[in-house]
């Protein structure tokens, strides 16, 4: 296990990878941050990242097919450029349009879905299905690192330096992960030729596979109507009167949960069951948002997002793995595409978020958020005897 971790092809996986969610991160706390600002509505917050969700409707679709015709090393080299040329264009633009904003938010969901299929294709092609459940956490203690560490830096920038420094050091460090990717393994998988189709359909595979199917499902409706809560934290920070710099402690908090559960997670593996893990991880999650909710103490809110965290990084690592463990290679590129489709999805769930909270208020919309999940899980665990047993 330990030589696994010395192994200079997934170590360079796992970095290039993450490096890239760490400038998306920081286009994510920037936007939100922004659209609050200028409109002073929960709801516009939604707009701005639900946009950016609807193109990854059929681009993380779109990522499957691609890994499946042609070279996964150079599909993640030309998604690494055209994210970096998105993030030079704030510097050609009035960022303070909301509009343009708009824009730029649709621009980013049409390419962030395409990575993650090709990404997790060529893991589990390189290193097996044996090891997933510590690469998995290995891969997240680097990714929920920089969920602690970015929005610390991205409110030390907003509030001393300016938004150029953000976007400065977020294409810094995608030129970073785009030199990593020399040190990817190559890419060995057998691929579809125009007259010759080798893998299994999407209607296959959920018609076949009633894991994956109610998996999808439930991955769905939780990353759409369970992720309230990061709409509305910029109200809340200034509710209490603690600006950017609180805002970003906010998601610092959150971050260090989860980054803290990864660790953990490594150490203590995820359990027999799966599901277990998946459901109580869920439970954790929804109490902890509806104790936020009503919260008035800030250090209150800030403890809870923490130990919101930690469950954060048990639901994903088990959920992943869940997905993963489906695979075969006939299907792997399309099943990985699935779960990145129902974890992308979660802008969308901003954009609902941001609407309820606007019809209602936060509070409600968060109690809502809390209980959403539930009913899909029952009539999954009812309707599924596989599912029961992952």
């Amino acid at each position: 296990m330990t030589s696994l971790f010395k192994n200079k092809n997934l170590n360079a996986l796992v970095l290039s990878k993450n490096l890239v969610q760490y400038a998306l991160q920081m286009r994510v706390l920037f936007f939100s941050w922004l659209a609050y600002e200028i409109t002073q509505k929960d709801l516009w917050v939604g707009i701005i990242l639900g946009v950016g969700s609807t193109p990854i409707l059929l681009s993380s679709f779109l990522g499957g097919y691609l890994s499946e015709r042609y070279n996964i090393k150079k599909i993640l080299f030309y998604s690494n450029l055209i994210i970096l040329f998105l993030f030079s264009l704030f510097f050609l633009i009035d960022i303070k349009n909301i509009y343009n904003l708009l824009i730029l938010s649709f621009l980013f969901g049409i390419i962030m879905g395409v990575p993650g299929p090709p990404f997790w294709t060529i893991v589990i092609n390189t290193f097996g299905k044996n090891n997933l459940s510590k690469i998995n956490s290995f891969f997240y203690t680097f990714q929920f690192f920089g969920e602690m560490v970015i929005p610390l830096i991205f409110a030390f920038f907003i509030a001393s330096l300016g938004s150029n420094y953000i976007i400065s050091f977020a294409c810094f460090i995608i030129i970073i992960s785009t030199f990593l990717i020399y040190y990817f393994p190559e890419d060995k998988q057998v691929k579809n030729q125009k007259d010759k189709n080798i893998y299994d359909s999407f209607n296959k595979i959920l018609r076949e596979k009633p894991v994956v199917f109610w998996g999808t499902i439930i991955v769905s409706i939780q990353s759409i109507f369970g992720v309230t809560i990061f709409i509305v934290l910029p109200q809340y920070a200034n509710n209490f009167g603690v600006g950017a710099t609180g805002f970003g402690i906010f998601f610092a908090a959150n971050g260090a949960g989860i980054f803290l559960g990864t660790i953990f997670s490594f150490y203590t593996g995820i359990f027999r069951s799966k599901l277990l893990i998946w459901v109580l991880s869920t439970v954790g999650w929804d109490v902890g948002q509806i104790i936020f909710a009503f919260s008035t103490n800030y250090y209150l809110s800030i403890i809870v997002l923490f130990l919101m965290g930690i469950s954060a990084a048990y639901w994903i690592v088990a959920a992943n793995l869940i997905f993963q463990n489906e695979t075969s290679e006939k299907d792997r590129n399309k099943i990985m595409a699935l779960y990145q489709f129902a974890t992308q999805i979660f802008f969308i769930g901003w954009l609902v978020g941001g609407l309820i909270s606007e019809i209602t208020n936060a509070q409600i919309a968060l109690v809502i958020s809390g209980f959403s999940s539930y009913p899909i899980f029952i009539i999954a665990i009812i309707s599924s005897k596989r599912l029961r047993v992952v």
